[in-house]
C-alpha cells in the first residue's frame, strides 16, 4: 500500500507542476494587463533584446557587404537597408556566390528572408506601432529604447488598458519570433565569419604549435649562395636576355622535415627552336643542406606536396658538375630531349641531375601580372584566392626579399600567373627574378630616399591593401598624396596610410594588423636591426604579419598554410 501511495504521488507531481506553471503564467499576464509598471518593464526588456538582435544583424551584414567588392558603393549602401528585392538582384547574387559559394549564397538569402519575416511580424504588432518604421536601424531603435526608458522614469508611458491587453496577449508570439531572429542571426554570422568556437577551443587554438616558421639564417644563406652560383653561369650569346620567374608555391618552413632539401621552381624564357615565338621552360633547383648542421633543426621547403626527395646526399649518377656551361645551353639541351633541367647545389658545387619531363608554356600564356587582375570583374581574385595569396606573399618576403632573388622595389607587377584552359591559375603565383649583374648598389641608393625603414615590407603592406580592395593603389591617389600631381617616392605609402584609416571597421582586425605592421614598424626598439637578414626582425615580422594572415585564412576557409599547395 505504501508503494502504491508513492506511485500515486509521483504521478500527481507533474500535474501539480503543470498546473502551478499555468497559474504562474496566468498571474503574470494578469499582472501585466492590470499594471502599467509591469507592462513597461516587460516592454523594456523586449526592446533591449530586439535592439541587440538588430545590431548584431547589422554588424554581420556590414562585414559581408564590405567583401562584395564587385558592387558599387551605392549598391553596398542600399543592401544595408535590407530591402529583399535588392538582395535578389543578379549582380548581388553573383557577388554573394563569389564570397560565399553557390550553395551557401542560396542558403544565406533564404535565412535572411526568414529573419526579416520574423522581424516584420514583431514590429507590425499594434502595441509596438511606435517602432514600426525602425525595423532595421539599430541606432534609431536604440534611441527609441532610450526614449522609452526616459518616459518610464517620468511616468509618461502609455497607460490605457487596451494597449496593455494587446501587448500581453501577443507575448507568446512575440517571444517565439525573437527566438527565431536570434537563431537566424547565429546562422548568418557563421556564414560570414565561419564556425563559432568556445573559449576552450580558442585557447587550444592559440596554444597550438605552428608547422610554419620564419626561415633560418642558414636557409636564406643557402638560397642566396645558390643564386650567386647560378648567376655565374647565366650569361650566354643569345640576342634577347632571358627572364626568370620564381615559383612561390609552398615557400614555407616545415619543422617536420628537418632533412628536407630546398626546392626552387624556376621558369626561364627562351626562343623556340624556329625562333618564331618566345616560350617558357621549367627548371628546378635543389639545394642540399649540410646533414650534420641541420640535424634536429627545421629547414625550409620550397616544394609541392606531391614532390618527394630521395636523398639529401650528393646527387647520384648520372650527374655532372656544371663549371663553364651556361644555364641557357643546359635548358635548351634538356628541352631538345623533351625534359626539364634539374640542378643541384651542395653549398659549393653546382651539379646537373637526372632530368624530369618537360613543361613548355608559350609566351602568351604567362606574364599575367597581378595588377591586371585588380579591378577586373571578369578575372578578379575571389576572396579565398586573395587570402591565400596574401599568406604566400607574406612568407615569400621572409625568404627572398633583401636577397639577390627579388628586387627591394618589388610590387604587384612582379607577381605573375599562368593561364590554363580554364583561365589564370590564381593559386600558383610566380615572382619575377633575375640573374644578371647585381644591382644592389643602385637599389641601396634608391632605398636611402625612402623614409620607410624597410621598403620590401612597405611593398607587402601596400599589396595586401590592394588585394583587400581589389584596386591598384594608384587609383586611390589624391592630389595631396603626390608631389605637384606626380608620383613621389612616398606617394603609395601616404595613400595606403590614409586608406587604412578611412576603412575603419570595414576591415577585419587580423588583416588590418598585418597591414599596419608593414606600414608602421613601431614594434622594434630603435637600436635593433630592421633588415630581413636579421633573424630577430624576421621573427617579429612573422608574428606581426604572417601569423594574422594565416589565422584569417584558417578561420575564414579552414585552410592551413601547409594545405596551400594542394588546393
Amino acid at each position: 500500500m505504501m508503494l502504491f501511495g508513492l506511485e500515486l504521488a509521483f504521478a500527481i507531481v507533474p500535474l501539480v507542476t503543470t498546473a502551478t506553471e499555468h497559474h504562474q503564467r496566468a498571474y503574470h499576464k494578469a499582472k501585466t494587463i492590470l499594471s502599467s509598471k509591469a507592462r513597461d518593464e516587460q516592454l523594456e526588456d523586449f526592446l533591449a533584446d530586439l535592439h541587440d538582435e538588430v545590431a548584431l544583424l547589422g554588424h554581420t551584414l556590414r562585414c559581408l557587404i564590405s567583401d562584395l567588392t564587385t558592387l558599387t558603393e551605392n549598391q553596398r549602401d542600399q543592401l544595408l537597408n535590407i530591402d529583399q528585392e535588392q538582395w535578389k538582384q543578379k549582380d548581388v547574387s553573383v557577388a554573394l556566390r563569389t564570397r560565399l559559394g553557390g550553395d551557401a549564397e542560396l542558403a544565406f538569402t533564404d535565412i535572411l528572408g526568414r529573419l526579416l519575416k520574423s522581424l516584420d511580424d514583431v514590429v507590425s504588432e499594434r502595441s509596438l506601432h511606435f517602432i514600426s518604421s525602425e525595423r532595421t536601424c539599430s541606432p534609431c531603435l536604440f534611441r527609441k529604447l532610450e526614449g522609452f526608458r526616459d518616459e518610464m522614469k517620468n511616468g509618461a508611458t502609455v497607460q490605457d488598458l487596451r494597449t496593455r491587453f494587446q501587448f500581453t496577449t501577443k507575448e507568446d508570439r512575440r517571444n517565439k519570433n525573437i527566438k527565431k531572429i536570434s537563431k537566424y542571426n547565429k546562422k548568418l554570422e557563421r556564414f560570414v565569419h565561419g564556425h563559432s568556437f568556445s573559449i576552450a577551443d580558442e585557447a587550444k587554438k592559440s596554444a597550438r604549435v605552428r608547422k610554419t616558421q620564419p626561415p633560418t639564417n642558414k636557409s636564406r644563406r643557402l638560397s642566396q649562395d645558390a643564386h650567386k652560383r647560378i648567376a655565374r653561369c647565366w650569361s650566354c650569346p643569345c640576342l634577347l636576355p632571358h627572364e626568370a620567374k620564381l615559383g612561390l608555391l609552398k615557400c614555407l618552413m616545415s619543422q617536420e622535415n628537418a632533412d628536407s632539401a630546398i626546392n626552387l621552381d624556376l621558369l626561364v624564357s627562351m626562343m623556340s627552336a624556329d625562333q618564331t615565338k618566345e616560350i617558357w621552360l621549367e627548371s628546378r633547383i635543389r639545394i642540399l643542406p649540410d646533414k650534420e648542421e641541420t640535424k634536429g633543426k627545421p629547414i625550409v621547403r620550397f616544394m609541392d606536396e606531391k614532390d618527394s626527395i630521395d636523398s639529401i646526399s650528393a646527387p647520384k649518377d648520372p650527374r655532372r658538375i656544371i663549371d663553364t656551361e651556361s644555364v641557357c645551353t643546359l635548358i635548351k639541351e634538356a628541352h631538345r630531349n623533351n625534359s626539364s633541367l634539374e640542378l643541384v647545389f651542395d653549398g659549393e658545387k653546382l651539379w646537373q641531375a637526372r632530368s624530369t619531363a618537360s613543361h613548355v608554356i608559350l609566351r602568351p600564356e604567362i606574364g599575367i601580372p597581378l595588377n591586371t587582375l585588380l579591378g577586373d570583374s571578369h578575372s578578379r581574385l575571389k576572396l579565398k584566392e586573395s587570402r591565400a595569396l596574401a599568406v604566400v606573399l607574406a612568407h615569400a618576403i621572409l625568404h627572398y626579399c633583401e636577397s639577390p632573388w627579388v628586387s627591394n622595389s618589388w610590387n604587384k607587377e612582379h607577381v605573375n600567373f599562368f593561364t590554363t584552359v580554364n583561365g589564370p591559375d590564381l593559386m600558383r603565383p610566380y615572382l619575377a627574378t633575375q640573374f644578371e649583374a647585381s644591382t644592389s648598389r643602385l637599389e641601396e641608393a634608391s632605398d636611402s630616399m625612402y623614409s620607410h625603414p624597410n621598403p620590401a615590407l612597405l611593398a607587402l603592406g601596400i599589396l595586401l591593401l590592394e588585394l583587400y580592395l581589389s584596386k591598384p593603389i594608384e587609383s586611390l591617389w589624391e592630389f595631396d598624396d603626390t608631389e605637384d600631381g606626380m608620383e613621389g617616392i612616398n606617394t603609395n605609402w601616404i595613400t595606403a596610410e590614409k586608406q587604412l584609416e578611412k576603412m575603419g571597421d570595414d576591415l577585419y582586425e587580423g588583416y588590418r594588423n598585418a597591414i599596419q605592421a608593414c606600414l608602421k614598424i613601431n614594434y622594434v626598439d630603435g637600436e635593433d636591426s630592421l633588415s630581413l637578414d636579421d633573424e630577430g626582425f624576421r621573427k617579429l615580422v612573422y608574428e606581426r604579419v604572417v601569423v594574422p594572415l594565416e589565422d584569417e585564412l584558417e578561420n575564414g576557409f579552414h585552410i592551413t598554410p601547409e594545405q596551400l599547395g594542394v588546393l
